[in-house]
This record gives structure tokens, C-alpha cells and sequence, in this order.
């Protein structure tokens, strides 16, 4: 497996996942190159990227991550070596059940920005 590249059960999950949440939705592009990954958007904004470690990265509001973190659901994201960006989060494919919800979440949240 290439080092930049997700774990395949991982990026078929998000390959799913975007397919679904482009269904229906003109506004969504199911898959865009983003932060060197396939990627998520709503208009020209981004809301979720698959990371090379196969956690789903969202982009939520900042209150909202850091009660994620403290709930120990997913964990700060920084795209390098960097401290982790406020408004990032990356879960686990362990919680990929939970996924769609919070792709929702953010979605609507980078909705209300474009």
C-alpha cells in the first residue's frame, strides 16, 4: 500500500458514503481532489476528505469538535506536522457505522457557508 494512500476497505467506505451523499443533491460533488485525497464538497466548500490513515476527516463547527474529542469520538486533525485545525475532526473507520451522521453534520455546516 502506497504511504499516501487510505487502506482500501477505508476508501471504499468513503467512496460509498460520498456516493450517497451526492444522491439526490445537485450541490454535493461526490469526489474532488482536496488535501491530496478524494474529497467532499458543497459548492466550492469542503466538508470531508478521507485521510491517508483511513479516518474520515470533517469539517464541523469548532464547540462541536472539541465536544466530539471529549467524547473521545474522533480526534484534532492537522493535514501536516502542525497542531490540529479548529474546526477539523478525524474519526476512526472503527466508528464508520457513524459516519454518514456526521458527514451530515458537517455538510450542513459548510452549506450554510457557501
Amino acid at each position: 500500500m502506497p504511504a499516501a494512500q487510505a487502506p482500501d476497505n477505508a476508501r471504499e467506505r468513503f467512496a460509498r458514503l460520498a456516493e450517497e451523499m451526492a444522491a439526490g443533491d445537485g450541490e454535493i460533488s461526490a469526489h474532488r481532489k482536496g488535501f491530496g485525497t478524494r474529497s467532499m464538497f458543497v459548492g466550492r466548500k469542503m466538508f470531508a476528505v478521507l485521510d491517508r490513515t483511513g479516518e474520515i476527516v470533517l469539517k464541523l463547527p469548532p464547540e462541536r469538535v472539541k465536544e466530539l474529542i471529549d467524547s473521545n469520538t474522533g480526534r484534532g486533525w492537522s493535514p501536516g506536522s502542525g497542531s490540529p485545525l479548529k474546526e477539523y475532526l478525524a474519526i476512526p473507520f472503527a466508528r464508520q457505522k457513524e459516519w454518514p451522521k456526521f458527514a451530515r453534520e458537517a455538510r450542513a455546516y459548510m452549506g450554510r457557508k457557501s
